[in-house]
């Protein structure tokens, strides 16, 4: 039997995962999250961080800055959902909700400063001096003391 690719288990969690914070926090259980996390704000937080690290899982291909705009818009269109299914709809949901979406962005602009840390460092070129020798597969015409080609006419 073969396994399933990790973006399909990604995206059978996700759709499990949405689902789950789509009925907290549409349905008709107000305050349920308190129950796991004391402040609403951070359950936001958690919920979106959460739903945005498995987009970026689902969808390797998509860049992860769409990803997140798009995890922004659905929590945004929850508040819109809120306010039209009779509860409570906060700008401050849709700020934990956005800056739960851009926390998993984070460690994704650090880990190529990183490589870059890592790499070889480039090194100036340097001036070459009179009597210095060229360097090993560089070319002979860049080298002040090699002799001056000679062209057949």
């Amino acid at each position: 039997m073969t396994r399933p690719a990790p973006h399909v288990v990604a995206r059978i969690v996700l759709a499990a995962a949405a689902l789950v914070c789509g009925v907290g926090m549409i349905g008709p259980f107000q305050g349920v999250e308190e129950a796991f996390v004391p402040w609403d704000k951070a359950a936001h937080f958690l919920a979106f961080y959460g739903l945005t690290a498995l987009l970026f899982l689902s969808f390797p291909n998509r860049r992860r800055v769409d990803l997140a705009f798009i995890a922004i818009c659905a929590g945004a269109a929850v508040e819109v959902l809120q306010a039209m299914t009779g509860r409570d709809a906060d700008i401050g949901d849709i700020a934990a909700n956005a800056v739960g979406a851009f926390a998993v962005l984070g460690p994704t602009f650090i880990e190529p400063l990183r490589a870059l840390s890592r790499a070889p460092q480039a090194r100036p070129i340097e001036r070459r001096r009179p009597g210095a020798m060229a360097p090993a597969g560089g070319d002979p015409a860049d080298d002040e003391d090699a002799a001056p080609a000679t062209s057949r006419a």
